[in-house]
């Protein structure tokens, strides 16, 4: 008797002690965040108080864990984007779904920079909920404003590259300082993708495209309509996706042509 009641009091402490100490997000794959994100119970919302989007903080728990997400209901017509040269205006949107796609071809492409993202309404109305980075440090507007410098400047320098060529794929027109994260350990985090996805053909802005990793550029030319289709099911449209995939071609063009005027050493790295 004795030794079942020391057995339940062990089982007892340990739910305790799941309950009271704060789990190690480290651990938790893509598939959990996920998860959590989409069945955790919202505690409480507030606004967070920057973003044109209006993203609201949402504190959730599930079993006794507790971490929140961002959420953004946005889904609205931007002006039209204008193409260089005077080609026709494209129609242009800014909308929640683009952060679940965006999440889902940074996953595709191995970057493993963007926060999850998943569905999820908010108050009755359609949207998107991100993880809440954790170990944030700082957001780099505020390491500039502070002058800190990375350990590793080089390392911290080709993650800023990798986040640029990221941004001309799928065409953000509003990475800003303040929607890149960096966590203690100085990784780049990237939030905030509503404004993406334009179906442009060209790239928008190629001085963006400095530096870029060989596994990068061997994932993207793995991409393909139907894949990038099936990835971020209904969050692009066909004409979307196959602009990113026309997009994806005109970078892997400028990246071999700066390969061989510069050398591939002064471009490429990894």
């Amino acid at each position: 008797m004795q030794s079942r009641r020391a057995h339940l009091r062990a089982l007892a402490g340990a739910a305790l002690s799941r309950i009271g100490r704060a789990a190690d997000f480290s651990t938790y794959t893509d598939a959990q965040k996920e998860k959590f994100l989409a069945t955790a119970k919202i505690v409480s919302t507030a606004e967070i108080g920057h973003g044109v989007t209006k993203p609201v903080k949402a504190e959730l728990e599930w079993n006794g864990v507790k971490h929140a997400g961002s959420f953004q209901v946005v889904d609205k017509e931007l002006p039209d984007f204008f193409p260089p040269g005077g080609k026709k205006p494209i129609p242009m949107k800014d909308s929640w779904r683009y952060n679940v796609a965006a999440y889902r071809v940074d996953r595709l492409l191995g970057l493993n920079m963007v926060a999850v993202a998943v569905q999820r309404p908010l108050k009755g109305k359609p949207g998107a909920i991100t993880w809440w980075v954790d170990d944030v440090m700082f957001e780099e507007v505020d390491r500039i404003k502070q002058g800190k410098e990375p350990p590793q400047p080089e390392e911290f320098a080709r993650q800023r590259a990798l986040t640029r060529v990221f941004d001309e794929l799928i065409i953000n027109i509003d990475r800003n300082l303040a929607n890149l994260l960096i966590t203690k350990d100085w990784k780049i985090a990237l939030i905030d993708h509503s404004r993406s996805f334009v179906a442009h053909h060209g790239i928008r802005n190629a001085e963006n495209l400095t530096r870029c990793s060989r596994p990068l550029l061997e994932k993207m030319k793995q991409l393909t309509d139907a894949g990038v289709m099936s990835a971020t099911d209904s969050y692009l449209t066909a004409s979307e996706a196959h602009a990113l995939i026309v997009r994806r071609d005109r970078i892997l063009e400028f990246f071999e042509k700066a390969a061989r005027e510069k050398g591939a050493d002064n471009v490429l790295f990894g």
